[in-house]
């Protein structure tokens, strides 16, 4: 098995909510979120994201993630991780 390079992407997201009263923007209920990646710990690829919030203005009710995917800003490294 060779050693694995690293690699940085964007990924995009449709995301759908509800907000509760007239005064408040979807932009203020989603940077109310807090995001964590969680990894199973199995060895196997599976993970999830997980978001929460105390935000009682609105909440997120459907993320789905869209087929487009950017470059980060910097580029792609070449150094190796040894594991």
């Amino acid at each position: 098995m060779s050693m694995p390079r690293l690699f940085t992407r964007v990924l995009t997201f449709k995301v759908e909510g509800e907000i509760y009263d007239r005064d408040t923007k979807p932009e203020d209920i989603i940077r109310n979120y807090t995001f964590a990646f969680k990894d199973y710990g199995d060895g196997k690829d599976h993970f999830f994201v997980e978001g929460s919030h105390k935000d009682v203005r609105g909440r997120i009710t459907k993320i789905i993630r869209l087929p487009k995917i950017h470059r980060w800003k910097i580029p792609d490294t070449e150094f190796f991780l040894k594991l």
